[in-house]
């Protein structure tokens, strides 16, 4: 880890003078590919390389979540680990170059992510890549972990090397039971309805009790934690 002020920095050595550029906004814009409460991401490029500028916007200002990292990495740390997790496993990612985060008594209040752009085609709404991310997500789970955000929209095709890419996911291992892994599954399903019809092996009645019991854990029980973090304040 590099330091710089009050930022904490994950880099190889080499790529430290990207710090500098970024921070000082001394980039080309080329492009946004996400802006919204959530987070900003955008394309942005540095003398030939193209990057993917990633700021966690929610998850750098809420209250809850800053506190959650006096005992854990903030968003873009975890995200650069993740990426690293799958070079080791062998599961093709994006290729990450920096994560830097500022904290304030402990607390993570500020970060980003950069990482090298991946000119890809969204697997989002196109059903001939489906039997592809079913694959995919079931090497992840082969390999001892979960992808974590299984939706389809974090899967990335890439033509010229035939290779379906693990994107904005947060790896972590998953256990002894199936139960995690077939939560993922019906998360794929709840972002790609119809996807379900490949699933082959696995398409048995667990799985869609579980995807079931999702839905109903999506309409009701995030609104209601949603209505009582806004009670109490830390929604802001």
């Amino acid at each position: 880890m590099h330091k710089k002020k009050k930022w904490n920095i994950l880099c190889q050595p080499e790529d430290l003078h990207l710090f500098k550029e970024i921070q000082k906004k001394r980039y080309k814009k080329r492009g946004t590919l996400k802006k919204n409460h959530r987070s900003k991401v955008r394309v942005v490029k540095i003398g030939d390389q193209k990057y993917v500028l990633k700021i966690p916007r929610e998850k750098n200002k809420k209250k809850w979540i800053r506190f959650t990292t006096l005992f854990r990495d903030g968003e873009a740390f975890k995200n650069i680990k993740g990426m690293l997790t799958y070079q080791k496993i062998g599961i093709p990612s994006t290729k990450p170059v920096m994560a830097a985060e500022k904290r304030q008594k402990g607390m993570v209040v500020d970060s980003w992510l950069l990482y090298e752009y991946l000119d890809g085609q969204p697997c989002l709404d196109n059903e001939p890549l489906y039997p592809r991310v079913i694959d995919k997500l079931q090497q992840i789970h082969n390999k001892g972990y979960l992808h974590g955000d299984s939706q389809i929209r974090n899967f990335l095709y890439e033509a010229e090397e035939d290779e379906v890419y693990v994107i904005d996911s947060n790896p972590k291992p998953a256990g002894l039971f199936n139960f995690s892994k077939a939560y993922e599954f019906a998360y794929l399903r709840k972002s790609a309805p119809g996807i379900e019809k490949y699933f082959g092996a696995i398409n048995d009645w667990w799985l869609y009790k579980l995807a079931y019991y999702y839905d109903i854990y999506e309409r009701k029980f995030v609104r209601n934690r949603r209505k009582l973090k806004k009670l109490i304040g830390l929604s802001r």
